[in-house]
């Protein structure tokens, strides 16, 4: 195999396990992340605003969530709070409402206020989407070991 093919094989992979880990999300979203998954969180952030400005038909719950957690790795936890509360506001009025995918926000709220030893409001976020997961997932999911490895 070449290194041209192996990486092409390593972004198919990458592609089918975010997307197999998220649920859903498009190919658009699932290159966003892979920006902040390699540590490019200006670029991340960058790509989420320009998605949110010229692609009406991309979800923007999870973009608004994207931005917030790139802000989130670079510790602009102000910052990020706003961009998960807008995520969160969009997929509470949804129709049906989007309780599943909130618990991703829930979560990633909960890691911010650990992060700034706020333990007793974390925990209380990530009890929330931990009863939601719960609620949606077998006991052995990734979704729920998640939430627990935060707790």
């Amino acid at each position: 195999m070449t290194l041209s093919n192996e990486g092409q094989k390593i972004t198919e992979d990458y592609l089918e396990l975010t997307q197999t880990e998220t649920e859903e999300l498009s190919v658009s979203i699932v290159f966003g992340r892979l920006l902040c998954d390699l540590g490019e969180y200006d670029k991340s952030k960058k790509y989420f605003e320009q998605l949110l400005n010229d692609s009406p038909k991309e979800d923007c719950a999870w973009i608004e969530f994207n931005i917030g957690r790139a802000l989130s790795f670079k510790c602009e936890w102000n910052q990020a709070r706003e961009y998960y509360n807008r995520a969160y506001d969009l997929m509470m009025k949804n129709k049906p409402t989007r309780v599943k995918d909130s618990a991703w926000i829930l979560n990633n709220i909960g890691a911010i206020l650990r992060d700034q030893k706020k333990y007793d409001e974390a925990l209380n976020y990530f009890l929330q989407a931990l009863k939601i997961r719960e609620k949606f997932y077998s006991y052995d999911s990734v979704h729920i070991a998640h939430v627990l490895n935060n707790i």
